[in-house]
């Protein structure tokens, strides 16, 4: 996958040796809480998760996803990841944790374009989709603001395990522009 260099962070393959600075991101309580992973209470798990859940997508021919770097530090500071390929309609979609103190900056908004960008040149997908649950209005404002279109709300769509409850799902898309 191509490295790819923003006003304030790059975008490169995440690596085995980003578990530190994953843990960091991802030990935070308000970072995770609308993820289906997290908070981390050890580094392992940070190191089992990028074993298991990004470099087996290698298996399936997937990319492993992005680390977020900050370009003042190259210190990770999020990952952004395409998932749920769906071959027969050439879709898949995009998944990010950013944390806190980059929040409200429009650095995920820059990240999420970009990485629609590599989904429809470099990946040749023809729609990208990306989906919250109700609760999560950040997320929301990061989808809206990289130019997606509201398509639905899958009504208790989403059972969270760390809820232990059904929650609305709100589904975006963005189509490659036919040449």
């Amino acid at each position: 996958m191509p490295t790819i260099e923003l006003d304030r962070v790059i975008l490169r393959t995440l690596l085995k040796k980003d578990a530190n600075d994953f843990f960091e991101v991802g030990k935070d309580p308000l970072t995770t809480e609308f993820l289906t992973w997290g908070p981390f209470k050890t580094i392992k798990e940070s190191r089992t998760m990028i074993k298991f859940t990004y470099f087996r997508r290698l298996a399936r021919q997937e990319p492993i996803g992005y680390a977020i770097l900050d370009k003042t530090n190259l210190k990770m500071i999020g990952t952004i990841e395409f998932h749920t390929f769906n071959q027969k309609l050439n879709t898949c979609e995009i998944g990010y944790v950013l944390a806190r103190p980059y929040w409200n900056q429009g650095i995920m908004t820059d990240c999420v374009k970009a990485m629609t960008e590599v989904a429809f040149t470099h990946l040749g997908i023809d729609r990208v989709i990306i989906k919250h649950i109700r609760e999560n209005m950040a997320s929301q404002r990061v989808i809206l603001k990289a130019g997606y279109d509201f398509i639905e709300i899958t009504n208790q769509g989403f059972f969270h395990p760390k809820t232990h409850r059904f929650h609305d799902v709100y589904v975006y898309e963005k189509w490659r522009q036919q040449q």
